[in-house]
């Protein structure tokens, strides 16, 4: 209400309403904003998932026999962190007490006990850690196992299993944590903005500046 200069009382002036399809930027923003949370916890699971089926999965055999055959492999320059090697075995329950190392001097590496649990299962059966050995000679080595004819062993250099392993652990937790946080952070942040510029569109249609003289 206000009063003229008569003394009466006039009601105030209607406000024109703004159609919402005018203001920018559009209402399709916000659809936009919304869908980045759900999609970044889908991304965020699907990637931890790939990440850590990789991570658990068995090494790259150097060298890999079954029954009582042997198998050669070749140890690099020792700088090279190959010095730890891995032998696993397939069924579960195999010892490497089956199997025996003769390195290039002739010279008979004894396998120990693993210090951790590595257990896969693939297409092909189930596979186990079963032992490790530190061989710091450079060259040829022969792998010899005497057990049954289905009965399979591999080994690989411990650095690559091992950092496979840690690596992909922690890429798998990092994908899991990492991309919904930025998924709902940057979801809530277009949101914001987007309501933020409607706002000052819709005051700007409300209330255009004065023509000028």
């Amino acid at each position: 209400m206000r009063h003229s200069p008569h003394g009466r009382t006039e009601p105030a002036p209607r406000t024109t309403p703004v159609d919402p399809r005018r203001l920018r930027p559009s209402r399709a923003w916000y659809w936009v904003g919304g869908a980045l949370v759900p999609l970044s916890l889908a991304a965020g699971a699907v990637l931890f998932a790939l990440l850590l089926v990789r991570a658990v999965a068995l090494p790259d055999f150097a060298a890999s026999t079954h029954g009582s055959q042997s198998a050669t492999f070749t140890v690099q320059d020792p700088d090279h962190t190959e010095q730890g090697w891995l032998l696993y075995g397939s069924p579960r329950g195999v010892d490497h007490t089956a199997c025996a190392l003769t390195a290039p001097d002739g010279r008979r590496p004894a396998f120990s006990y693993p210090t951790f649990n590595h257990q896969v299962e693939d297409e092909n059966g189930s596979w186990a850690m079963i032992g490790m050995v530190t061989l710091t000679e450079p060259g040829e080595y022969s792998l010899t196992c005497r057990a049954a004819d289905d009965v399979r062993f591999g080994i690989a250099p411990g650095a690559q299993s091992t950092g496979t392993l840690v690596t992909g652990l922690f890429g798998a937790l990092g994908s899991l944590l990492f991309l919904p946080a930025l998924g709902i952070a940057g979801g809530l942040t277009l949101v914001v903005v987007t309501a933020v510029r409607r706002a000052r569109h819709r005051q700007r249609l409300l209330h255009p500046p004065a023509p000028g003289p």
